[in-house]
């Protein structure tokens, strides 16, 4: 006896769908950068080393603004 598998999750939507070839280009544009805890912390560093940080809090805020819009 032949069985045919059963689909356990929700179809998705149609506007959903993407092309393989355009899911090839349009999928590095969506990678998102890593920005670890050690990045923010160095460039939380050089904030306040070059004198034109604030605060602890401050100077990581701004390197994580930075880093992550970068």
């Amino acid at each position: 006896t032949a069985t045919t598998a059963v689909r356990h999750t929700p179809v998705p939507k149609a506007s959903s769908f993407v092309p393989a070839a355009a899911a090839a280009v349009v999928a590095p544009a969506r990678a998102a950068r890593v920005v670890t805890n050690d990045m923010i912390a160095a460039r939380a560093y050089e904030i306040w080393t070059s004198g034109a940080g604030g605060s602890e809090f401050d100077n990581w805020c701004r390197a994580e603004g930075e880093l992550r819009a970068a």
